[in-house]
C-alpha cells in the first residue's frame, strides 16, 4: 500500500492491523508521517497560490498604466507613470525579498539562541530608527540596554518589519522601547494608529493576513511582514504578541525574547 501511494495521493492511508504489534504500530508510524506530508503539501500550495496573486497585483497595475500612457499623445503623462510604476516596482521588489527570505529561512533554520552570537537589542533599535527618511515622530527615549543571542541580520529584520508596520499605520507617532529583567529582554513597538482588533491579533502573524480595515494593498503592506517576525523570534525561543498600547492607543507589539546571560548559564 505504501509503495502505491505517490506524491498526489498523500490523503491516502495504510491499513493498521487489529494485532498491536510492530506491524500495528508500524502502520500508525507510517499514517502519522503521511498525514504530515499532507500538511506540508497543503500549506506549499496554499504558500503558491497565495504569492501569484500578490505578484499579479502590480504586475497588472504596471501593465494598465503603460497602455493607458501609450494611448495618450505627448510626453507631459510619462513622468507620472515612471513614478507609479516605480512605486509598483519597488512594492513587487519588496515582496520578491521577502517570500525568498521565507523560502531561505525554511530551508536553513537552526537553534538561532544556541547557535548565534551576542546581539545588542538596543544598538539594533536604535540603527533601524535612523534607516531611511522617517516623517513621524519616532520615541526611543525607552530603549535601554538588553542583550540575547541570535542572528544579527534576523533581529533587525524583526526589528525592521515591526518598526515599518507601525510607521504605516501610525497617525504622528511611534514608540520603542527595550528593557531586560527576568530572564528575558523585552522589545515594545507602540503606535498611535487604529490598533487591532482582538479577534484578530493571532491572525496578523499568518502569512499574507491583512485587516480589512487597515492592511490594505494600497498601504503597501504584503502581508509576510508580521509572519516574518513570528517565524524569526519562535526560531530565537521568543514570543510575539499584539494588545493595545497603553500609551499611544493604538497598536502594542511586544517581542520577548531570552536574555543572553540566562542562556550562558544554561
Amino acid at each position: 500500500r505504501v509503495a502505491g501511494i505517490g506524491g498526489n495521493q498523500l490523503d491516502q492511508r495504510v491499513p493498521v492491523p487489529p494485532s498491536g504489534d510492530e506491524i500495528s504500530r508500524l502502520a500508525n508510524t507510517m499514517n502519522e508521517m503521511l498525514e504530515r506530508l499532507e500538511a506540508a503539501q497543503t500549506r506549499q500550495a496554499r504558500f503558491v497560490s497565495d504569492a501569484s496573486h500578490e505578484l499579479r497585483t502590480p504586475i497588472a497595475v504596471i501593465r494598465h498604466e503603460l497602455e493607458i500612457a501609450l494611448q495618450t499623445t505627448g510626453t507631459e503623462h510619462w513622468a507620472a507613470v515612471g513614478a507609479d510604476v516605480l512605486d509598483e516596482d519597488l512594492r513587487m521588489e519588496r515582496l520578491v525579498d521577502d517570500l525568498l527570505f521565507i523560502a531561505r529561512h525554511e530551508r536553513e533554520r537552526t537553534d538561532h539562541a544556541a547557535t548565534g552570537v551576542l546581539v545588542d537589542v538596543d544598538d539594533v533599535v536604535l540603527t533601524e530608527t535612523r534607516r531611511g527618511a522617517i516623517t513621524k515622530t519616532v520615541d526611543i527615549t525607552g530603549v535601554s540596554a538588553g542583550q540575547i543571542r541570535g542572528k544579527p541580520d534576523e533581529i533587525a529584520r524583526v526589528i525592521r518589519n515591526l518598526l515599518d508596520n507601525a510607521l504605516r499605520h501610525a497617525r504622528t507617532t511611534v514608540a520603542l522601547h527595550v528593557a531586560s529583567g527576568g530572564g528575558s529582554v523585552v522589545v515594545d513597538v507602540d503606535d498611535d494608529g487604529p490598533g487591532v482588533p482582538e479577534a484578530d491579533r493571532d491572525r496578523v502573524f499568518e502569512r499574507f493576513a491583512r485587516l480589512d480595515d487597515s492592511r490594505t494593498r494600497t498601504s503597501g503592506g504584503s502581508g509576510l511582514g508580521l509572519a516574518i517576525v513570528g517565524e524569526i523570534v519562535a526560531d530565537h525561543h521568543g514570543t510575539v504578541t499584539v494588545t493595545r498600547s497603553p500609551s499611544l492607543g493604538g497598536a502594542r507589539f511586544t517581542v520577548t525574547l531570552p536574555d543572553a546571560r540566562t542562556i550562558t548559564t544554561l
